[in-house]
């Protein structure tokens, strides 16, 4: 599993939008501010450097709005916040979250962690925990392809390490940096080859 992290600050000029499929750039254009517009730009580059997508016809999508690659070959899912966006590839299916670290709502924590994931929180008393199982939760979501219609509060991610976890039936691992004031987890299946950034 690879990552790519980009910034979107040197394209708030939306200069490349030349390069990403049509479909893209109407998304593009229909955002109302500029960092939007950047962020989903910088998101098609991304996904026309890494996998080859210049096409509107080279994605196809699941039944939940996940997105693939036509030609298979590689699993992929995109993330933003704040001044970055990821991008995450496997050999199977995977999912990524970028969050920027920001104080957290305590209502969000308890509706969307378990009573475990909640105490583990509480012992580290930082803002980066409370992101670090939200990231965890939400890279699970993608890659599982339901994203917020899986309830967060339905699955656990504790151990926070490497080690694999059961969730919904599959096995996962998930991987967590830090990365300029941003914590992004990545979600892979079990089964695919070691993380590599």
């Amino acid at each position: 599993m690879k990552l790519y992290i980009s910034p979107i600050k040197p394209h708030m000029e939306l200069n490349g939008s030349e390069h990403v499929a049509a479909a893209r750039r109407e998304r593009i254009r229909k955002y109302h501010r500029t960092e939007d517009k950047a962020r989903c730009l910088v998101a098609g580059l991304l996904l026309k450097q890494v996998c080859g997508v210049t096409d509107d016809g080279h994605l196809t999508y699941g039944p939940n709005g996940k997105p693939y690659l036509k030609n298979g070959g590689m699993f992929f899912n995109l993330s933003h916040s704040g001044d970055y966006v990821t991008l995450a590839t496997a050999d199977r299916e995977v999912g990524v979250d970028i969050e920027k670290v920001a104080p957290y709502s305590q209502a969000v924590a308890e509706r969307c962690f378990t009573p475990e994931e909640l105490k583990w929180m509480r012992r580290r008393g930082d803002d980066e925990a409370f992101y670090r199982l939200w990231t965890a939760k939400e890279s699970v979501m993608k890659a599982v392809g339901l994203g917020l219609s899986m309830p967060p509060e339905s699955f656990s991610v504790l151990p926070m390490d490497e080690s694999e976890h059961r969730i919904g039936g599959r096995s996962w691992f998930l991987d967590w940096t830090a990365h300029d004031g941003h914590v992004i987890c990545r979600a892979v299946e079990r089964g695919a080859s070691h993380f590599r950034n």
